[in-house]
């Protein structure tokens, strides 16, 4: 299975990655990791890593660019080495680059997802709990969400991370919504529908890396993913 791990910057990926694959491979599974992440050295031990290849720092200098057109040119050039990064296990765990919308928006990073997904290819879409404490907050993830499985095409699960730092009531953030006064309320309760299209709606998943809190759930739902007698309820 391979799994791309999405998230804006400081949902916690590089960390999930790093105990999630240690937590794999407690239950015997064979796990690799890979860092996707041209300009971030990877906090654990990658068994491939972009860095290798191409480094944005390097790019910066070479191409004359500043960070956000080096992060660009980082992701065209990385597809030269798209056989190189794609490796084989039975779970393959993609760290992607802290700046989600240059792997989200860029037609070389849906190229390459296109060419290191396999037979069972999805998601996990890191939500920091500190970030969605409003039902404000809550509406923009869950538009965040759904352009993420629209650009990429592969289906997505929602883990709300760093749980051990705040306990979110998705539900109450929901009814928060629906009887919300003035515009912004009308405008968000407009974006309720779309919670349905997200994996947000068949359960709640709550992991803290730190604590190791949720991973059995989240295995359980991933293999659900590709299971037709699953419906993650």
């Amino acid at each position: 299975m391979q799994i791309f791990v999405l998230g804006p910057a400081g949902s916690g990926k590089s960390t999930f990655v790093r105990e999630y694959s240690e937590f794999l491979r407690s239950l015997s599974y064979e796990v690799k990791c890979v860092n996707l992440d041209p300009a971030s050295e990877p906090i654990y031990k990658a068994d491939v890593d972009v860095r290798d290849y191409v480094k944005t720092e390097v790019v910066m200098l070479e191409y004359g660019l500043g960070i956000n057109g080096a992060m660009l040119k980082s992701a065209d050039l990385m597809l030269e080495f798209s056989q190189k990064l794609k490796v084989d296990a039975e779970f393959v765990l993609y760290d992607t680059p802290g700046q989600m919308e240059v792997f989200i928006y860029s037609e070389s990073g849906l190229e390459l997802v296109e060419r290191l997904k396999g037979v069972q290819t999805c998601g996990i879409f890191l939500i920091d709990s500190g970030m969605v404490k409003t039902p404000e907050n809550l509406a923009s993830a869950i538009l965040q969400n759904v352009v993420v499985m629209l650009r990429l095409g592969i289906p997505t699960l929602t883990a709300i991370s760093k749980s051990d730092l705040w306990d979110i009531d998705v539900k109450n953030l929901l009814e928060k919504i629906k009887f919300g006064e003035g515009v912004l309320s009308e405008i968000m309760e407009k974006l309720i529908p779309l919670f349905e299209y997200t994996s947000l709606r068949y359960r709640t998943l709550k992991i803290s890396s730190v604590k190791k809190s949720g991973f059995e759930e989240l295995l359980s739902s991933l293999r659900e993913l590709f299971c037709a007698c699953g419906d993650l309820s």
